[in-house]
């Protein structure tokens, strides 16, 4: 009897899955497209995670690769470092497993082409990995930003007119409604598979939040809070204010004061979605007034509360050029995380002084908050690395270096923190 997946969100995924295989099966499709509906872009994540482990549906070996893209023809020497590392790093957690796979194949250095290169690299690993598998090799590429939507096609152009073997694929997502890769299916025909998917989380979230009694204010509270999610994944300001003063209100009868600090937090993201960046820095500006009192009185979860504030305060000024601003709001950031001990708060208050001060020629002061923060992931074990996001930090970071003795000198200090295999982005 077939499994039949009950739970709302495993629904979801068992829809994902299917997609994947009815791509799979296409003859011709070595690109899958897939746009999902605003907001829900995230849950291609979670596909990637679930084939990666013992339930995945297929022998199929994804590969994800977040390489910023600013130029295609730098991309591919800036992808290859960290396809490179990924494979260096499985394969040493594999020989702490006592399972050796013998790999010594470094790319051709003396090849002039990126491209090629590129290529060439992940052709040679997939013939090696068909000895121990009859799944494909799919490149999921989801670059952490991108200079335009004409450069990332630019990019996945060159792959699909590259020589690469017929047991790679390539898997990206779009959003609907912001479709950036609009000309690909029309130029490559059968080869690019598009399909547009809405799993429609917004009402898994409501499911979610109806459990318990209707009249109970924890339920209301919840309630609206899933419909306030809801008008900002559509961006619906008029119902980001509607549902959030419903939400203040419960608040505000109930005193649950760090949740009202949250709604606060919601709706000023909100509108620094939409550019309206007084009302936003009103909103930050009101919510550490009235943190910063509790926090007196030894409010911890107040405390946090000030700091995400200032974050976002920060994030404004910087939108407006206002740098002096910005870093005086991260340093206040810094400093309160750093006392409370949040160091994944403290960790991104000293990146974004790093860019900041960068941004304002300060070379040195940058170089002092990107050691201070490498220092604070010292208190970070392990399975938290990925969420302060130190590989990619560490990969930027030593992109910044100006000679080689000094990326040397980088790559040791993030091999001593991130293990041989840093520049590895899951």
């Amino acid at each position: 009897m077939p499994f039949v997946a009950t739970n709302p969100l495993s629904q979801r995924l068992a829809v994902m899955e299917r997609l994947w295989l009815e791509f799979r099966r296409l003859p011709n499709a070595r690109l899958c497209h897939w746009l999902f509906a605003p907001g829900e872009g995230w849950f291609l994540d979670v596909f990637l995670q679930e084939q990666a482990g013992p339930d995945a549906i297929s022998n199929d070996l994804f590969i994800t690769l977040r390489t910023p893209i600013q130029h295609w023809q730098t991309y591919f020497d800036q992808a290859l470092d960290e396809l490179t590392s990924q494979i260096d790093h499985d394969l040493a957690l594999l020989a702490e497993r006592d399972l050796t796979i013998t790999w010594t194949v470094d790319p051709k250095k003396n090849e002039a082409d990126s491209l090629v290169r590129f290529v060439g690299y992940i052709n040679r690993l997939v013939k090696g990995l068909g000895e121990h598998t009859d799944g494909v090799c799919v490149l999921c590429i989801q670059p952490q930003s991108s200079e335009s939507p004409a450069v990332l096609e630019q990019v996945l152009t060159a792959l699909l007119l590259g020589k690469l073997s017929p047991d790679i694929r390539i898997i990206v997502a779009d959003t609907i409604g912001e479709e950036q890769l609009t000309t690909l299916p029309g130029r490559f025909g059968q080869e690019v598979y598009s399909h547009a998917i809405d799993l429609q989380l917004q009402k898994v979230i409501r499911q979610l939040a109806s459990f318990g009694s209707p009249t109970a204010p924890d339920v209301k509270f919840r309630q609206w809070h899933a419909e306030l999610s809801n008008a900002m994944a559509q961006r619906n300001l008029r119902d980001v204010d509607y549902f959030a003063n419903n939400c203040l209100l419960i608040c505000q009868q109930e005193q649950w004061h760090s949740l009202e600090g949250s709604v606060h937090l919601s709706v000023a993201h909100a509108y620094v979605n939409h550019r309206r960046y007084e009302e936003a820095l009103a909103r930050y500006s009101r919510v550490i007034d009235q943190m910063e009192g509790l926090f007196s009185q030894g409010d911890g979860a107040a405390g946090r509360m000030s700091i995400m504030a200032w974050l976002g305060m920060g994030g404004v000024y910087g939108e407006l050029r206002q740098r002096q601003r910005a870093i005086d709001c991260y340093n206040l950031a810094s400093e309160r995380a750093e006392a409370l001990e949040e160091w994944l708060l403290a960790i991104e208050s000293h990146r974004r002084l790093g860019v900041a001060h960068a941004q304002e020629s300060r070379m040195r002061l940058s170089e002092t908050h990107y050691r201070q923060l490498f220092a604070l992931a010292e208190h970070l074990p392990p399975e938290q690395h990925q969420s302060a996001r130190l590989s990619d930090i560490g990969q930027l970071y030593w992109q910044q270096q100006q000679t080689p003795e000094k990326r040397q000198k980088v790559t040791e200090l993030l091999a001593q923190l991130l293990g041989p295999g840093w520049r590895k982005t899951a």
